[in-house]
């Protein structure tokens, strides 16, 4: 089974808005980022089943990757920031919001999720993704969950998934062995820029 986990690219953000589960534009270049994705990509996800975020963000690039035939599934949306969704970060409570800096993993943002909450919903998604008959998978999604998920397979402690660098626009392939249990590779592409492929090993 070859799984993709794909970041939706860019945003137009000018204000710096936290904007985990509320809808948010994308930047003015998306079509040729999305050009970028699929000519790169080209037959590698050719008879994959997708999976979206609800998100537009990602559902926009969803259905120009799959011809518009993407199932949506709510666990893969990024997490929830709660009563911080769309607040400029430099509004929020600095005590409240350095508590969360310093214990991101447990801290629960008020009205919303920590890491815990996230990751449990994505590994849930992962182990039944895991029990399909499936050859090829391609998921749009968002940046904590391609974190989480990464975390989940490969025994990453929570506290130290920000040092995986999830670009907007890149690729992170899975193969998994199904038989032996195990995660054959994990390769990270990033083709947020037109005409740009450059693969580093994760």
């Amino acid at each position: 089974m070859e799984i993709y986990l794909v970041r939706h690219t860019a945003v137009h953000n000018p204000a710096k808005l936290c904007y985990g589960q509320s809808e948010i534009p994308l930047s003015s270049d998306w079509e040729t980022s999305f050009d970028a994705l699929k000519t790169n990509l080209g037959d590698q996800i050719g008879d994959a089943i997708f999976y979206s975020s609800p998100f537009n963000r990602c559902t926009q690039l969803a259905g120009f990757l799959s011809n518009n035939k993407y199932i949506i599934d709510q666990r893969l949306s990024e997490m929830n920031f709660g009563s911080w969704e769309k607040c400029a970060w430099t509004a929020i409570d600095p005590d409240v919001l350095n508590l969360w800096m310093a214990n991101y993993v447990n801290f629960r943002i008020p009205e919303g999720e920590n890491f815990i909450d996230l990751q449990a919903r994505c590994a849930q998604f992962w182990d039944e993704l895991l029990a399909q008959a499936q050859s090829q998978i391609c998921i749009i999604t968002h940046a904590g969950v391609i974190r989480s998920i990464l975390a989940h397979v490969l025994n990453i402690p929570l506290n130290k998934i920000f040092q995986l660098e999830i670009d907007c626009g890149s690729v992170t392939k899975i193969t998994v062995n199904k038989e032996r249990g195990i995660y054959q590779k994990v390769n990270y592409i990033n083709y947020q820029a037109a005409g740009r492929n450059t693969k580093n090993p994760k």
